[in-house]
């Protein structure tokens, strides 16, 4: 189950309080959710990763595409609360350069 608020009009933040591993039908679910949203330019998206423990390859491949589309200016896209296991993860995966570097914080087309 995901969670989403809109912190602002231009602010959307997921959350995912009942997952512990951001798997295939997680991303499935937030990727509906993004594309019913009419137009994601100039909008700030950003997911709370403060639950998660674990991404699997689907779930990486989604947070990729994300970055690359942030990348692209759409909109800007941040992870926070990364948990040190998920940075540990985005590391030996050599992921640092597309999803951006911190312990805590991971952002993409400031």
């Amino acid at each position: 189950m995901i969670k989403k608020d809109y912190l602002s009009e231009k602010h959307l933040m997921f959350s995912f309080p009942e997952e512990r591993r951001f798997s295939f039908l997680v991303a499935r679910e937030v990727r509906k959710e993004l594309d019913s949203l009419p137009l994601l330019r100039d909008m700030k998206i950003t997911f709370n990763m403060d639950t998660i423990h674990f991404v699997d390859s689907q779930g990486f491949d989604f947070l990729v595409t994300m970055a690359k589309e942030a990348e692209s200016c759409r909109y800007e896209f941040e992870m926070i609360h990364l948990l040190p296991e998920v940075v540990e993860l985005i590391r030996l995966l050599h992921l640092e350069e597309v999803l951006g570097t911190g312990p805590t914080t991971l952002k993409s087309c400031m």
